[in-house]
């Protein structure tokens, strides 16, 4: 039955931090799960930040980790945290190998964060997932009132997974 189905997927999703919540506004749908059951209607499932997501937040601007853990509650796609605030010597590696194309990174004032979607617990880097998970931090950005620029918008080296907050709005030392 489909209530044996929501308790059985339920109790496995619990060991990997995954929980269900309402979420009708933003009507998700069982195609879109990690599960292949359907759940009862207006049900999803969203991500919990494991500790080292949480610990690669510290240093982040608290209105763009407001963010992040905003979109792991919304989110139907697992993510991970792959980067926060950066070193200028990292920043100096990064730029040296091409990874970067800046030293005026918002990494190094805690102003962007690199996210990945993950599949079956590895990161995952094809495009189409990049845009689903593009939609889901837009969301929770628009929920929290913050502005928000993604890498992938940009017209030249597309940086999926970087998001920051705008200079516009957030110069450097606010």
């Amino acid at each position: 039955s489909l209530r044996f189905s929501v308790r059985k997927y339920l109790r496995a999703d619990e060991a990997s931090g995954k929980h269900w919540h309402d979420c009708d506004r933003y009507n998700h749908h069982a195609a879109d799960w990690h599960i292949n059951k359907p759940a009862a209607k207006g049900r999803c499932m969203s991500i919990v930040l494991g500790q080292r997501s949480l610990s690669r937040l510290e240093g982040v601007h608290p209105d763009l980790v407001r963010v992040v853990k905003k979109a792991a509650a919304l989110s139907n796609l697992d993510f991970t945290v792959l980067e926060g605030i950066r070193s200028v010597e990292r920043q100096k590696q990064l730029v040296s190998q091409g990874a970067s194309k800046t030293m005026n990174s918002r990494h190094i004032t805690g102003h962007a964060v690199d996210l990945a979607p993950m599949i079956a617990g590895e990161v995952r880097w094809d495009w189409p997932l990049y845009h689903k998970l593009a939609k889901i931090v837009k969301a929770a950005a628009a929920d929290e009132k913050v502005p928000l620029q993604w890498g992938g918008d940009w017209r030249a080296f597309k940086d999926g997974p970087h998001w920051e907050l705008p200079w516009k709005f957030y110069p450097k030392g606010k």
